[in-house]
């Protein structure tokens, strides 16, 4: 039984190391946002927000997140851009700046309360209900498969 359970917590963890490579070459697409954030909403839930940002610069015009069934962490429209990320209450606050290096997987906060800090980004995955609701830029999108 133990042999059983070992190699299955090792089968597990191989699986889930392949997924994050392979989710890793999918976000490495050149994808650079730096802004400020004008608003955001954090879920009730967990640490999980959608960030609004007005005043941004990208090299990107355009970003629509959903892909191949997938949600990236990002979209930009000509209305605004808009990020999916973990952060808690009290974390971030308007005017806040923030970058995100989809070939590195990081968003950089520069925040008032917090001073500087880094996480990783990841494809929205249990959060897509949350960001259908509060989307301005493609609610469409993040229709439960």
């Amino acid at each position: 039984m133990l042999i059983l359970f070992v190699l299955m917590v090792f089968q597990l963890q191989k699986w889930g190391e392949q997924e994050y490579k392979k989710d890793s070459l999918e976000l490495k697409n050149d994808f650079v946002l730096k802004g400020i954030v004008d608003s955001f909403q954090i879920s009730n839930n967990h640490c999980f927000a959608v960030i609004y940002l007005s005043h941004f610069e990208s090299n990107f015009n355009y970003f629509n997140p959903k892909k191949n069934k997938k949600y990236f962490p990002y979209a930009i429209s000509n209305k605004g851009a808009e990020v999916y990320t973990a952060v808690c209450a009290g974390q971030i606050d308007s005017g806040d700046s923030i970058i995100i290096d989809s070939n590195k997987r990081t968003v950089f906060f520069r925040t008032k309360i917090l001073g500087n800090h880094e996480g990783e980004i990841n494809f929205a995955q249990g959060d897509i209900g949350y960001i259908k609701d509060k989307s301005k830029l493609f609610p469409e999108n993040f229709l439960k498969e």
